[in-house]
């Protein structure tokens, strides 16, 4: 349905074939950065673009301040080419602004896809939980997304009141622009995909409780809650918690002091991480906003139960039958509870772990890609 698709870095032909002559690891990135479903020829590479925004970066510029400046360079281009071919849009709700609010003399139908909370619900829960619990917040404290100059601020904050038509991954996500004023009639939840496993027998279950999260070392994931509830949860023998995660905020880092039986790493490979998935009882993160949250569909593809809140995808996409389990957002006596009745529940349980790929397989990318067709087409 495309006329054109716009981008930054992307695997185009030339590129290609200089990267055949690149180590392997190099040639999987450059590989990566391409989806044989749309043709070459209709792919927009903003390349002016992606190198200006690697160059500020090294420069020490607010990486915030860069990415809210240059994605208006997605959304002008697109409103260009839809002005010239008389074409609809489909955005993100970072590029959206400038397509979106120019003048056109055609009726383009306006379609926005929010994947993130609006930032009126983000600051919220992030500001009571700051409060509820300081020195955790470090990468939020900074504020900086909510330093920005209006012209810039409004670009994502308002884009959705130019829209005739938006998608969210999430019923959270939705409900976060009802808040802000959005009226239901124009929000179309429509639930990521997963990449399907083939057939194949499961890992045997771990016979002890090895609780695995994987994500950014700050506060909008929940880890800290995580790190104090396991602190004071009561578990059996042998339990322990796995971190993956790339960066952690200095707060968290000293909540982990300290902490027996928890395992950080930073940098680990796919393969790796899939078999971490494959390995571990339950993945736990209780993150206090979030878009959708596509690693719970990750580990649920791998057979490991899964445990958040209610501010992410899980609510949309399944039940405790089927190895999704929820905890309140924030509350960390909760989650001590839950850690403490799964510690119990789930180790040696083959038959929730058998539920849990069952329900991943009921998410391919192939009936995402359906349900947004037949949204446009209605």
């Amino acid at each position: 349905m495309l006329d054109e698709f716009i981008t930054d870095a992307y695997a185009t032909p030339t590129l290609r074939w200089l990267a055949s002559h690149l180590p392997g690891r190099l040639l999987s990135k450059f590989s990566s950065r391409r989806e044989p479903g749309i043709a070459d020829e209709r792919v927009s590479c903003l390349w002016g673009t992606t190198v200006l925004e690697h160059a500020r970066h090294q420069l020490g510029y607010s990486r915030v301040e860069t990415w809210n400046k240059l994605d208006g360079r997605f959304s002008s281009a697109a409103g260009e080419l839809a002005a010239r071919h008389q074409t609809d849009l489909l955005l993100y709700s970072p590029y959206a602004w400038e397509a979106f609010t120019r003048s056109y003399r055609h009726q383009p139908k306006r379609v926005l896809f929010q994947y993130h909370p609006h930032i009126g619900t983000e600051r919220r829960i992030l500001d009571a939980d700051a409060a509820r619990h300081p020195g955790y917040g470090e990468s939020f404290a900074q504020h900086e997304e909510y330093q920005l100059p209006e012209h810039l601020a409004r670009r994502e904050r308002d884009a959705w009141k130019h829209a005739d038509l938006i998608f969210c991954a999430s019923s959270f996500t939705r409900d976060s622009l009802l808040a802000a004023g959005c009226d239901a009639s124009r929000c179309r939840v429509v639930p990521y995909g997963i990449d399907v496993l083939p057939p194949g027998e499961l890992q045997p279950p771990p016979q002890t409780f090895q609780a695995l999260f994987v994500g950014s070392g700050g506060q909008r994931k929940g880890l800290h809650h995580l790190l104090m509830a396991w602190r004071n949860a009561k578990l059996p023998a042998g339990s322990r918690l796995t971190l993956v995660c790339r960066v952690l905020d200095q707060g968290i880092k000293t909540l982990l002091e300290g902490l027996k039986n928890v395992t950080l790493i930073q940098g680990l490979g796919a393969r790796e991480l899939q078999e971490l998935y494959a390995k571990s009882t339950l993945f736990v993160m209780p993150s206090l906003v979030e878009g959708f949250g596509q690693v719970y569909l990750e580990a649920l593809a791998h057979g490991c139960p899964v445990l958040g809140t209610a501010n992410t995808c899980l609510p949309d996409i399944g039940t405790e039958r089927e190895g999704v389990f929820l905890t309140p957002s924030a509350d960390v006596d909760a989650l001590v509870s839950r850690l403490e009745a799964l510690g119990q529940n789930l180790p040696g349980n083959a038959e929730i772990r058998r539920a849990a790929r069952a329900l991943a397989a009921a998410y391919p990318w192939q009936g995402f890609r359906k349900m947004i067709r037949h949204h446009l087409a209605g």
